[in-house]
């Protein structure tokens, strides 16, 4: 079975209202108890990201939960606009965003995974969003335009699953 290693559009960054738990993740960054996503651009894609963490829209977000699709946990997100993006889109209006976090867990390798907790959403080692095939595919209904989805294959040398 296939996963697939998500990096979606950056649109923004963590603005000034994030706060954090007293907790790191491997590489040093800390966990965010609360999110606001600050967008500074936006091309228009449903799923963005600001490591080490993700949003959908609203839209999305209905889609996954009616899906019967696991392994994740939605939260509220504060969404500000910076200046710049203030400027270059003054009549934007934004549509609602929900903080997409992944429960499953799964190690990456090169383009080859193992010790998968066979969720449907995971977070790598490296905080990267790797899905399954079915969640591929409902995300794949939605605006993922400049999405880049790289297809993982499953190391059989170093174990397939985590249990």
């Amino acid at each position: 079975m296939h996963l697939y290693l998500l990096e979606p559009e950056v649109a923004g960054g963590l603005g000034e209202k994030t706060t954090y738990y007293n907790k790191t993740y491997k590489n040093g960054l800390k966990l965010i108890s609360f999110l606001n996503y600050e967008f500074e651009g936006w091309l228009g894609d449903e799923l963005l990201e600001s490591t080490p963490s993700f949003i959908v829209t609203q839209e999305l977000a209905n889609s996954i939960q009616y899906s019967q699709l696991n392994g994740y946990v939605f939260e509220g997100v504060e969404i500000t606009k910076s200046d710049l993006f203030q400027e270059i889109y003054p009549n934007r209006i934004l549509p609602n965003f929900k903080r997409l976090i992944p429960n499953g867990k799964v190690s990456i390798n090169n383009d080859t995974y193992n010790n998968w907790s066979q969720e449907d959403f995971c977070l790598s080692e490296n905080l990267e969003l790797v899905v399954s095939p079915q969640a591929l595919k409902v995300l794949n209904l939605h605006v993922l335009k400049h999405c880049n989805v790289i297809k993982l294959e499953r190391n059989i040398s170093t174990g397939a699953f985590l249990n």
